[in-house]
């Protein structure tokens, strides 16, 4: 029976820079060299494991010596660039710095790399090797955090398998330990390496590998959808976001989402009927953010974040929206600032589809709809009375909307304008400045007869304001 280790990367990313490269050439090794592998092992066995008799790892390398076959996964190249200060470098000056690039390969956070040697080890050896993978924290650098095991069950070969000395149209050459396997070889570092004067590491030698490209399926592609009128995330980290905040979180998820649809080839015309952007005339119909609370007060976290499309969105489209997976607060790098009251989040996909799918509790139908957030209105208020102001321009908002006119009551009649309940919440985007916050009330509205949201009405009702609740007969 062959020898199968399953390997994932969480984080979807994989760091390792060739032996006979810089890391600024920006190559990434892959698959994992068998070199790597075993030192990987041994590093395992000496930091997380030491107990374990070294005659007992000695006997399972004995058995890992021939090179071993992989699976690997799709991959996609990526790197960033950092400028590190030189020798040179002066503090306050331009200049004195270095070009570093940091490659590394992306891979599906789920996808298995398999590693399969034609070794047939006993009970207790591959009882050890399983706790030695299950102990691996990353392979190639740190960055590269992996969860290892051991299969219990038996995997076949073929030709999309990486293959030492078999034909095929995907070559790379990789770095392998020379039978009979030395752990004393296997522990040199690279400086004592180079100390000898050596290319390569003693008891190593390059080996070829090779393998046929995976037949792609054939992928039916719908050219244009309009069936997503909505898109649910889980908001999740490690400090939770108020309701009092949700507006950062909706300006910047809004950011994102414009940088990916024009990465998408989106065109400016429909990027910005998405978006509701220099002044694109969409009466209403634009994006809407929608970071909805646990409950109705300030201090309610935040737990899902909904975007609602009511024209809906392209296949394009909503791929762009989907790849956003978190934000912060976190402005300027390590040495910035992080904007109060935003503290880093995940967001986590929980379905798309329409609105009354994705969102049924913003939905209704109900006669009488209550505030979830604060109205903030949009007229600006002359010498009539609170409540005439508020009624005429919810009337506005309202048919602006294509919606009946609604019996309009305040839920804290006996105070002004911001009330009470409103005023814990940050009224003003993320660029703007405190002096820009708008006054904010919560209402009640009633209407004659059943309507059906959601209904977002009022000043910033795109990002997170005047989100309205069917209220129950």
């Amino acid at each position: 029976m062959a020898t199968t280790v399953a390997i994932r990367f969480p984080l979807g990313r994989y760091h390792a820079t060739p032996w006979d490269r810089s890391v600024n050439e920006g190559a990434v090794e892959w698959p994992p060299s068998p070199w790597r592998l075993l030192r990987a092992l041994i590093a395992t066995w000496h930091t997380r494991w030491p107990d374990l008799p070294p005659a007992v790892i000695d006997a399972v390398l004995e058995r890992l010596e021939n090179a071993p076959s992989y699976s690997a996964p799709p991959t996609w190249p990526a790197h960033t660039r950092h400028y590190m200060p030189d020798l040179g470098h002066r503090k306050g000056e331009p200049g004195g710095t270095d070009l570093t690039l940091d490659p590394f390969v992306r891979i599906d956070p789920d996808a298995d790399l398999l590693i399969r040697w034609e070794a047939d080890l006993g009970d207790e050896q591959r009882s050890v090797l399983a706790k030695l993978a299950e102990l691996l924290p990353y392979l190639g650098r740190a960055d590269s955090v992996c969860e290892a095991r051991l299969l219990d069950e038996d995997t076949e070969l073929d030709e999309t398998w990486w293959r030492p000395g078999a034909p095929g149209s995907q070559r790379v050459r990789l770095l392998a330990p020379s039978p009979p396997v030395s752990r004393a070889t296997l522990e040199l570092s690279t400086v004592d390496v180079r100390k000898s004067r050596r290319t390569v590491p003693p008891g190593t030698a390059w080996v070829s590998y090779a393998s046929e490209p995976a037949p792609r399926p054939r992928v039916l592609v719908r050219r244009s959808t309009r069936d997503v009128t909505a898109i649910r995330f889980f908001v999740s980290g490690p400090a939770p976001l108020l309701a009092a905040h949700g507006i950062l979180l909706a300006d910047e998820v809004h950011r994102q989402v414009g940088h990916r649809l024009t990465r998408a080839g989106v065109t400016d015309a429909r990027r910005q009927a998405i978006l509701g952007s220099d002044g694109a005339a969409t009466n209403h119909h634009h994006l809407h953010w929608i970071p909805v609370d646990d409950g109705t007060e300030p201090s309610s976290p935040v737990s899902p974040l909904v975007i609602w499309a009511p024209d809906g969105l392209e296949t394009d489209e909503v791929a762009a929206v989907m790849r956003v997976r978190g934000a912060s607060g976190k402005r300027g790098g390590e040495e910035g600032y992080e904007i109060r009251g935003f503290p880093p989040v995940e967001l986590r996909f929980q379905a798309a589809g329409t609105i009354d799918e994705v969102a049924p509790e913003l939905c209704g139908p109900a006669r009488r709809w209550r505030s979830r957030t604060p109205y903030l209105p949009v007229r600006h208020r002359k010498r009539e009375s609170l409540d005439d102001f508020v009624s005429a321009d919810v009337a506005a908002e309202l048919g602006y909307r294509g919606l009946p006119v609604a019996t309009v009551a305040r839920a804290y009649p006996a105070d002004g304008l911001p009330d009470r309940w409103a005023r814990p919440y940050r009224r003003y985007r993320m660029n703007e400045h405190l002096g820009k916050s708008r006054p904010g009330l919560g209402l009640v509205l009633e209407f004659d007869g059943e309507v059906v949201g959601p209904l977002l009405l009022g000043q910033l009702s795109h990002f997170g304001y005047g989100i309205f609740e069917p209220v129950p007969d």
